[in-house]
């Protein structure tokens, strides 16, 4: 949804953003039908409710409608009105965050509890209007998520993670990398400093740079790895905004960084070399296939490890860099004071 612009498709923008959100699917056509079904009042059934009496047939709806309809309507007035977005976006300039709020919207849960009350009541009662519903609402689901759960096949993850199957392998390599230089590099800095302690007990947290779709998936299964540049600087690369001329630019580090492994662009080997002193990155992760490990080579780099697919590069700054844990244990101490939102 990145592509999306609330100036270019105005009121427009939110159906778009409602369109990729839900990739063509009638998620959220099924979606409202859950809701209305929820909150009927005569559709929910005794066992639902827990009971036998008419009593109770209320008391679980009216629970289903303090749980999903207010939510509804706030979103209905606010998120999903057309107007909002783009009043929010000439104030705040939303425009590349505002997919976010749909995320608010409570479409799986909802969805969830209507196809359980629905078989729920099929199973108490047999076969009867309500199992008639409870069969259509089976058959709504699989066309609309036909794309999860049948289009594509079954897909087994290979990791707990959900990750690709080499994300865990490069992370590894790392690691075990980082690991085999710290005793050196802690012995250097003990030599500079003769009261330095590592606060992190000699552990290795190596900075690391890679190609955007495993940047995008470092970032979320290993923490223990520092990368070179958040999300929204890799993001402006591959928008458009980053390319040779600002690369070369004084100061320009990470834009360096990007030029290279994100966009393929050979800039001048000592300005890179520049870019990985000055953010101290110690690995470049590429496709082994895409020309950059000639380059990195070429630059100074040396191979740290290969997958099936990808190469990890390592590089040796001239005053390597231990990343210390912050110690919290004084800040714990402290009895929290009402002023203290001011400092």
């Amino acid at each position: 949804m990145q592509s999306l612009n609330i100036a270019d498709a105005g009121f427009t923008y939110i159906f778009k953003c409602i369109g990729y959100y839900y990739e063509g699917n009638i998620y959220f056509l099924l979606y409202i039908v859950s809701l209305i079904f929820l909150c009927l009042g005569k559709v929910p059934f005794a066992a639902a409710a827990g009971g036998s009496g008419l009593e109770d047939r209320k008391a679980f709806a009216g629970r289903m409608r303090s749980i999903f309809l207010p939510q509804f309507v706030l979103m209905a007035l606010t998120v999903y009105n057309p107007v909002f977005p783009v009043i929010l976006n000439s104030i705040f300039d939303v425009n590349k965050e505002y997919y976010r709020f749909l995320w608010m919207t409570p479409v799986i849960i909802c969805i969830a509890a209507a196809g359980t009350t629905a078989a729920w009541g099929f199973m108490e009662e047999g076969v009867n209007v309500r199992g008639i519903i409870a069969s259509a609402f089976l058959v709504c689901l699989l066309i609309a998520g036909g794309s999860y759960l049948y289009k594509d096949g079954y897909i087994v993850s290979p990791t707990v993670y959900h990750m690709p199957t080499e994300i865990p392998e490069i992370s590894e390599i790392i690691h075990k990398d980082a690991e085999s230089r710290l005793p050196a590099r802690l012995k250097e800095a003990e030599a500079v400093r003769e009261d330095w302690e590592p606060a992190h007990s000699g552990k290795a947290y190596p900075k690391a740079m890679f190609e955007y779709d495993y940047q995008m998936q470092i970032r979320q299964y290993d923490a223990e790895i520092l990368l070179s540049c958040d999300r929204e600087q890799y993001m402006r690369a591959i928008s458009g905004e980053v390319n040779y001329e600002t690369a070369m630019e004084d100061g320009n580090y990470t834009d360096r960084l990007l030029a290279v492994t994100a966009l393929g662009i050979r800039v001048d080997k000592e300005r890179f070399i520049s870019a990985l002193e000055h953010t101290g990155t110690e690995y470049i992760v590429v496709t082994t296939g895409s020309g950059k490990v000639e380059y990195l080579k070429e630059a100074g780099l040396t191979v740290a490890g290969e997958t099936e697919n990808h190469t990890v590069l390592h590089y040796e700054p001239e005053e390597p860099r231990i990343f210390e844990l912050a110690e919290y244990d004084e800040v714990w101490r402290l009895t929290p004071q009402w002023y203290d939102f001011l400092l």
